[in-house]
């Protein structure tokens, strides 16, 4: 419990110290091409905002799920804990609900 924790603080610790380095480091300069609106990065297609694509965020979503669940799992096994097995199994089974809740939303959404 006590490493996870600690990965859980210096994770945490990490995001905080990059975003505050980016505000800090990164030059303040307003203008029309940047206080413009975007669609992915790139200039609107169009002036009326459309319906994004339900399915891209679905697989960009389960990318980041399994992405992290990778993460977490080398945690587990790089664990000196005896518990760590427990809890593995019990992010396993969360991550296993969420996924099936997800692709369940996700074919509700289709046949809508």
């Amino acid at each position: 419990m006590e490493t996870i924790i600690i990965y859980g603080t210096g994770i945490l610790a990490g995001v905080l110290l990059l975003y505050f380095l980016g505000i800090a480091v990164a030059p303040f300069n307003p203008g029309e091409i940047k206080n413009d609106h975007f669609e992915c990065g790139l200039p609107p297609s169009s002036e009326v905002p459309m319906k994004a694509n339900f399915g891209y965020f679905i697989f960009a979503i389960a990318f980041i799920v399994f992405d992290m669940a990778g993460l977490f799992f080398s945690l587990f096994v790089f664990a000196d804990n005896p518990e760590a097995l427990k809890w593995a199994m019990v992010f396993g089974i969360l991550l296993f609900a969420a996924i099936t809740v997800s692709m369940k939303e996700y074919r509700n959404a289709k046949s809508a």
